[in-house]
């Protein structure tokens, strides 16, 4: 299968199984379609940073 999903995670690659693979397309793409787009997505791209208050850290 071709992976689909590319995790990384502070710069590192993390691996996906098919289930968490697949539950994370499709999550992302129901949200995505929910936006009502004027064209079918290709392909998405998602970056988020987090800062210490996301973290939980002190």
């Amino acid at each position: 299968m071709k992976e689909e999903i590319v995790l990384e995670v502070n710069g590192k690659r993390v691996r996906l199984k098919d289930f968490p693979m697949r539950a994370l397309k499709g999550t992302i793409l129901g949200f995505i379609r929910s936006l009502n787009l004027e064209e079918e997505p290709k392909e998405i791209s998602i970056e988020i940073r987090l800062d210490e208050e996301d973290n939980g850290d002190p």
